[in-house]
């Protein structure tokens, strides 16, 4: 009786002590679970406070069994949410290692969903990277997966990725035509596939039908969709030089980056500048290093984005000023084929004749001119006679033909001159009205450096 007391007694010690670490262990994954699931709630409207409780969470798990299933489960879960929202916050190389682990810990598990998925997410932050080669294997074994679970739209969603980083990182267009053309027949997002074939499209120079799709695009209900499509329409029309519909998507494109800047950042920035304080108290040292490295490349994408729209703006400006420039140039131009004094000027260029010879231009016919000469060289006749008072109107006229580079002889017959007393009226400016004696230049150069 005696033996079996003492047989007995280390048995249930083991079977209790057996009996508390299972309760210990299931008490530390339901926490763990817990703070996972908050940390889901926080995302949409604070990715660093949930990226604080994922971080809690995989403390809890590490004093876990790790041969458990669910323990394995679990943290390749958090890992994976936990490496997107680095990823969004510009810390790729982070993102990819908790990818990677993720990866690991669903090849472990039965089932492949959480698995595709993490390949997936390990195939963007790669491309993001510029790992195309490294991308290309996460998408392609996401893809084989996605085909295993006979779901298209899982399918076609990977295989939209799998073009926008990889075949067109590599320049391989029409390999990514056929491919988003075909996913585009089975239902694949409308908007990503217009915007994708029309950004192809103009890599292949192929300017009509990227004009198609990116136009397409612009109909999208995404800020994020629209942006691009238009800074691909406007770079289209800008080397088409068609100036008016290249500043019209140089506007939708500022608004829609600020729209798309909005949907992405504001929300977040107002919960970090309110929360940032309490999060630091409640951080482990190596989780308050990353909230810190996120907050500071969040300021950085604001810097950035300031720079950008004013680059925009800059940009647009320019625009602008260039088509105002042609259009007084189309105007001036218009308004000198109509001027007697700048026709006969110009057809004597051409050839002398006795038609051309045989003019009679009357005062207001030389006022006329003077007066667009004005428009165009920026008052120059003013700035002659601010310089050079003594300068009559007969002076004025032999400049201003002189300032569009009509010739001696041109001149000469405007004058009614020949082309010997031209040449002595010429050097009498110079000399006795514009100080010919202390000035080496020619009387052309004098004229043409007034500014």
């Amino acid at each position: 009786m005696v033996r079996t007391k003492q047989h007995i007694i280390p048995i249930i010690l083991l079977a209790a002590s057996f009996f508390c670490a299972c309760q210990s262990n299931t008490n530390k994954l339901e926490k763990a679970n817990a703070l996972y699931q908050e940390g889901l709630e926080l995302s949409p409207e604070n990715s660093i406070a949930a990226a604080e409780t994922f971080n809690q969470a995989l403390l809890v798990l590490d004093r876990c069994n790790q041969e458990a299933f669910d323990v394995k489960r679990l943290k390749g879960q958090i890992k994976d949410q936990l490496g997107t929202r680095y990823w969004k916050h510009g810390m790729k190389e982070d993102a990819l290692e908790l990818h990677k682990e993720a990866i690991e810990l669903f090849r472990q598990l039965p089932g492949n969903v959480l698995l595709m998925s993490a390949l997936q997410n390990a195939g963007r932050v790669a491309a993001s990277l510029h790992r195309v080669d490294e991308a290309e294997q996460y998408y392609k074994e996401a893809f084989e997966i996605a085909k295993t679970q006979s779901s298209k739209k899982l399918s076609i969603d990977i295989l939209l990725e799998l073009c926008r980083d990889v075949y067109m990182e590599r320049g391989e267009y029409n390999k990514v035509v056929e491919l988003v053309s075909e996913a585009l027949e089975h239902g694949a997002r409308a908007d990503l596939c217009h915007l994708t074939l029309g950004m192809a499209y103009y890599y292949i120079e192929n300017d009509k039908l990227a004009i198609e799709h990116l136009n397409l695009a612009t109909e999208s209900e995404k800020a994020g969709v629209r942006m691009p499509a238009y800074q691909g329409l406007y770079q289209i029309y800008e080397l088409q030089n068609d100036y008016h519909k290249a500043l019209q998507c140089c506007e939708q494109y500022n608004e829609n980056l600020m729209q798309a800047h909005a949907e992405q950042h504001i929300e977040e920035m107002q919960h970090i500048k309110r929360d940032y304080d309490l999060q630091l108290q409640r951080n482990t040292l190596l989780s308050e290093h990353k909230l810190q490295s996120l907050y500071l490349y969040l300021a950085l994408v604001l810097l950035a984005v300031a720079l950008v729209v004013t680059l925009l703006l800059l940009r647009q400006k320019t625009l602008k000023d260039k088509l105002k420039g042609e259009e007084s140039q189309r105007q001036f131009d218009v308004a000198m084929k109509k001027n007697k004094v700048f026709v006969t000027a110009l057809a004597l260029s051409e050839k002398v004749t006795g038609n051309t010879v045989d003019f009679n231009l009357v005062e207001t016919e030389w006022n006329d001119y003077l007066e667009l000469i004005d428009l165009v060289y920026s008052d120059f006749t003013q700035k002659l006679l601010e310089r050079y008072p003594t300068l009559t109107k007969t002076d004025l006229q032999i400049c201003s033909l002189t300032r569009q580079g009509f010739s001696n002889q041109v001149i000469s017959i405007m004058m009614n001159l020949q082309t010997n007393s031209y040449a002595r009226r010429k050097y009498r400016i110079k000399q006795e009205k514009m100080d010919g004696a202390q000035d080496d230049r020619s009387f052309e150069e004098i004229i043409n450096e007034i500014e």
